[in-house]
């Protein structure tokens, strides 16, 4: 009898535990990975923050994290894969206070990322963020915005291709969005097309010129959301 209510109580408490997990899911997770390879001089490396900053303190972008749900939101700071990366953790948005926390975090980030267009190696990273055990979630995204195709240099000791990063991501579940900034590469969104994006609901969005990044990085944040 002793060993039945035993175990009785410890099914319980298996239910209960993966009851209190998955409350404790958001429903999208979220990473900007955001190209700071030696292709992006240090004022577009600037506007890229400053427009990112903008858009967690749009009304518009508050509404859209509001309404959709729980969100987690992460960043990386990506360029040549032999360099590290930068990254800001995991922030839980449920309300006006994480948002403005994240805006600061990208706000105080100083550049250290430069060299080769590492997309696979900038992807890696944000997937390992996806991977943390702390998170759980039911959707998985990364925003990838970048102004050129994958560049490795030969004779690299270390690099991840972007092959190897879009297996990864599409063993994990995971649906990659783009921002293109094709200002020197006119068919920049059709190599992101072909090349980078995947998953369900996936998106290009294709931009001209830097001046239309903060319009375009808020359009994309409502719609990934919503």
């Amino acid at each position: 009898m002793m060993r039945k209510a035993w175990l009785v109580a410890a099914g319980a408490l298996a239910v209960m535990t993966v009851a209190t997990r998955s409350e404790a899911c958001v429903d999208t997770a979220l990473v900007l990975a955001v190209d700071g390879s030696g292709s992006i001089t240090d004022d577009e490396y600037g506007f890229q923050k400053s427009a990112i900053v903008s858009a967690f303190r749009d009304a518009s972008v508050l509404s859209a994290i509001r309404t959709s749900g729980s969100v987690a939101v992460a960043a990386v700071f990506w360029g040549d894969g032999e360099l590290s990366s930068q990254r800001i953790s995991w922030i839980i948005m449920d309300g006006i206070k994480p948002s403005e926390q994240f805006a600061l975090e990208i706000e105080r980030n100083q550049r250290t990322a430069w060299g080769n267009t590492d997309i696979g190696g900038g992807l890696w990273v944000a997937l390992d963020l996806l991977s943390d055990p702390k998170l759980c979630a039911r959707r998985l995204i990364v925003d990838i915005s970048g102004d050129g195709r994958e560049t490795i240099a030969p004779k690299r000791r270390k690099s991840i291709s972007l092959h190897q990063a879009r297996g990864r991501a599409e063993a994990m579940g995971v649906t990659i969005n783009g921002l293109v900034i094709s200002d020197e590469e006119a068919d920049l969104a059709d190599y992101y097309h072909k090349s980078v994006i995947m998953g369900p609901n996936r998106f290009v969005m294709d931009i001209t010129k830097f001046e239309d990044f903060a319009r375009a990085i808020r359009l994309k944040l409502i719609r990934e959301l919503s």
